[in-house]
């Protein structure tokens, strides 16, 4: 499987309201055509970035479905124009997975689950936090709560390892595991299967 992390970095301070526009009107459109696996929000590190991951059988599938996607009028017509304006810059990473868990495995065979759009009043955030972090060189051992390990192949920093896990305490931030280029704790969207 290809598993794409892509980033998105917010114009200061439009950070909440893009993720407004995307939970109360864009979820449920993109998640007709697209494999959502993750949806976070910065809280230490780079602020303002939105990282989100979506899964997929293999490149042939993941160009169709992007396909299909950019044909929705809904989406073109009233998510686009009230939500790109906020992004100054978009990434992407494909990668492979190195190491997994229970929870990542529920999350890919959950990964065409339609997920409905929010209403304005629901929680925006799951409680908790996770951290993800990226670094050259060997994967750092498996400690703690790891979610999933991966090594990108192909867009951003092509050879890298990230690795998304859940902090032993909330009251403090993690201590990093290995070597890091950088390390941020991330707020789960409350309709993110991997939160």
């Amino acid at each position: 499987m290809i598993h794409e992390l892509r980033t998105y970095v917010l114009r200061p301070g439009q950070a909440m309201a893009y993720l407004e526009l995307f939970r109360t009107l864009g979820v449920a459109r993109v998640t007709h055509y697209l494999p959502m696996g993750g949806y976070w929000l910065t809280d230490s590190g780079r602020l303002n970035v939105i990282h989100h991951l979506w899964f997929y059988e293999s490149l042939e599938e993941r160009a169709a479905a992007r396909a299909a996607f950019a044909g929705d009028a809904i989406w073109n017509k009233e998510f686009v124009p009230a939500a790109f304006p906020l992004i100054l810059s978009q990434t992407n990473a494909m990668m492979r997975l190195e190491r997994g868990s229970p929870e990542m495995e529920a999350a890919v065979a959950g990964r065409k689950t339609v997920c409905e759009n929010q209403q304005p009043g629901e929680p925006a955030f799951a409680p908790g936090l996770l951290n993800l972090s990226s670094g050259q060189g060997g994967l750092p051992e498996r400690q703690g709560a790891e979610i999933a390990a991966w090594r990108v192949v192909s867009g951003d920093r092509p050879g890298r390892w990230v690795r998304l896990t859940r902090p032993a305490q909330m009251s403090q931030p993690p201590e990093p595991e290995g070597e890091p280029d950088w390390s941020e704790l991330l707020r789960p969207l409350s309709l993110s299967p991997l939160r």
